[in-house]
């Protein structure tokens, strides 16, 4: 695994040709929130990319792909089986794209419209796979509305993945959990995980009906000893539990967060 914390802060994505990103979402029943996370594959700055919808609900998904372009859309329509589990999903999803690159993109999250191109770049240096070292993450709660924080995992975000297409790597058919094991394997390989700074770039969103629970998100919080440290002395001592660190956003995830709950918003998400 290699890392390099010196990274430059400019990023563009004038690689001639451009590598194909083919961005995987599997998704049923959440249209409404799905529209969000395909305003922001419409909003990225890279060009050279294509939506992957691998769809088992009863919902139609086609109204909210109207504006884009036919040729940047692969909607697979699944009747319900028994067995299509999350990871057994996943792996269709990986079977129906086309790209050279292949960027996890789940259908209630938030990104930033420079996360295809920041994480591509690093795939054209010659790593294989890389991820962000932490998210930023929002409850949509009265309590957490305006208290978005920082999510650290250590061996990097399992949901921030970008790798290249054509290794024989697979998800685990289980209902959840399938990424982080996707993600150790792909962590045998050239891996490269973006420092903090880059948070901004994936915002993780509890609304209610996620595939973990609300104290999954909460943990997050306070996953490592220094962590759970501050926590006690903010939340149980202080009784001031945003005064925690990883409650203090870099002004580019600020801006971030901004932009996310205004879009949310005015999709009538939050």
């Amino acid at each position: 695994m290699s890392e390099n914390n010196s990274q430059e802060s400019q990023h563009t994505a004038t690689s001639n040709p451009q590598k194909k990103v083919s961005c995987l979402m599997v998704t049923a029943n959440r249209r409404n929130l799905a529209k969000r996370a395909v305003q922001c594959f419409q909003n990225q700055t890279y060009q050279h990319k294509e939506l992957v919808i691998v769809d088992d609900g009863e919902e139609d998904y086609s109204p909210i792909l109207e504006d884009l372009p036919a040729d940047q859309v692969n909607y697979v329509k699944l009747e319900k089986e028994p067995d299509f589990v999350l990871g057994k999903l996943r792996n269709r999803s990986l079977e129906e794209a086309s790209g050279d690159y292949l960027i996890q993109w789940d259908d209630d999250d938030w990104y930033h419209p420079e996360r295809i191109a920041i994480q591509a770049e690093i795939l054209d240096r010659g790593n294989d796979a890389c991820c962000l070292s932490s998210a930023l993450m929002h409850l949509d709660t009265e309590e957490y509305m305006d208290h978005p924080y920082v999510g650290v995992l250590p061996d990097g975000i399992p949901g921030s993945i970008m790798h290249r297409s054509g290794a024989n790597i697979r998800y685990p058919e289980t209902r959840r959990a399938e990424d982080t094991v996707y993600l150790n394997e792909w962590m045998e390989r050239r891996y490269f995980k973006l420092d903090d700074s880059y948070n901004y770039l994936f915002l993780r969103a509890y609304h209610g009906n996620n595939t973990w629970e609300q104290t999954h998100f909460k943990r997050r919080i306070r996953n490592s000893p220094v962590a759970l440290l501050q926590y006690v002395w903010h939340a149980v001592l202080k009784q001031d539990l945003f005064a925690h660190p990883r409650f203090q956003l870099s002004p580019e995830a600020q801006s971030a967060f901004d932009q996310y709950k205004r879009e949310s918003k005015e999709l009538g998400l939050i």
